[in-house]
């Protein structure tokens, strides 16, 4: 068993590596975004303490056997520098795209996998190339976002393990991802739950590929294209529907199908486990933050989002008010169906 204190000590290096990787993008930001004033020092400062916190919480959580250490981010050096290159590089592109404010920038094959989707989706989120309609994108998006989070990105989309791992029977059991992405949250709960049956969807095909490939060592993990609103699996389906920041990108009546889906696909007894961004007043401290966000990216339905509490949707529109937990600058609401 690897040692808590040494998970704490290379979780906080790489922290400090993203922030220094950060520094040309913050600038890069400053230029899109000329007057829009950096955060003050004293929130950076407050920022970084609830990193410190974070990176000790889950070192705790690996040694009460929440999750295995396993689950953790471990990037090659060589690999790490050249996904940085590419960041770097395209980050570029990203600035001119956010000072011309082109949220509608896709050609090419980006173009043509983007006519297969709704409009709200078909779009330049966060201003990156291709929105999530090219396997570049797909490669290059989880360093983007561990730049973005100072490295703590894989530590949030963690949180999701505990409720899993508490509520979940022992075994074979079904798990559904909706939203899944690139596959970072997808690979934890293969670790998590190697003798779990894994079905992640997302609508982008790209992105679906790149998930796959990361993924090859996982046999039990399926992919599937499809939208998470509506989806062709039979109902009670499911032990587990897990969603990971797709609800902050999501118009609100499409949140409010997500989790009617989700609900519809659950087993009695099963889990429904939504991860997202923090909303208004969960942390005060870090109301800035979130407010900060959208000035910066582009996030056409996160100003929605952050005000229309996660809680109170989930008790309005399934019946049963989940239980919350925050972690750093994410929120993971879980919830047992047949429960209250």
């Amino acid at each position: 068993m690897i040692s808590t204190k040494l998970i704490q000590g290379l979780n906080i290096a790489r922290s400090g590596v993203y922030f220094l990787e950060s520094l040309p993008v913050l600038a890069f930001n400053r230029f899109a975004h000329p007057h829009l004033p950096p955060p003050a020092p004293e929130q950076v400062q407050l920022l970084w303490k609830h990193i410190l916190r974070v990176h000790e919480r889950e070192a705790g959580r690996i040694e009460a056997g929440a999750y295995p250490w396993t689950a953790l981010d471990w990037e090659k050096p060589w690999q790490h520098l050249r996904s940085y290159a590419e960041v770097l590089s395209d980050g570029v592109k990203v600035a001119l795209r956010m000072r011309l404010n082109k949220t509608k920038d896709l050609g090419g094959e980006a173009a043509a996998h983007s006519a297969e989707t709704p409009d709200y989706y078909a779009r330049n989120f966060h201003f990156q190339t291709d929105g999530y309609f090219s396997e570049d994108s797909a490669r290059r998006y989880d360093h983007q976002v561990e730049i973005l989070f100072n490295g703590t990105a894989g530590v949030m989309r963690r949180s999701i393990l505990p409720p899993l791992v508490s509520l979940l029977p022992p075994g074979n059991t079904r798990i559904l991802e909706l939203g899944c992405g690139a596959g970072s949250a997808t690979r934890y709960m293969a670790e998590t739950f190697p003798k779990a049956k894994i079905t992640a969807l997302d609508m982008s095909a790209p992105y679906l590929k790149v998930a796959q490939e990361k993924l090859r060592a996982y046999p039990r993990v399926d992919f599937v294209q499809g939208d998470a609103t509506d989806t062709d699996f039979k109902d009670g389906l499911f032990d587990a529907v897990v969603s990971v920041y797709l609800m902050h990108e999501l118009p609100l009546e499409e949140r409010v199908k997500v989790l009617h889906e989700a609900w519809r696909l659950l087993k009695p007894a099963g889990v429904l486990v939504v991860a997202d961004s923090l909303q208004i007043d969960d942390d005060p401290d870090l109301n800035w933050a979130l407010e900060r966000f959208p000035k910066i990216y582009h996030e056409p339905f996160y100003k929605n989002y952050i005000v229309t509490k996660l809680e109170d949707l989930m008790e309005r529109e399934i019946g049963t008010r989940p239980d919350s937990d925050f972690t750093l600058l994410t929120k993971v609401c879980w919830v047992q169906k047949g429960k209250s």
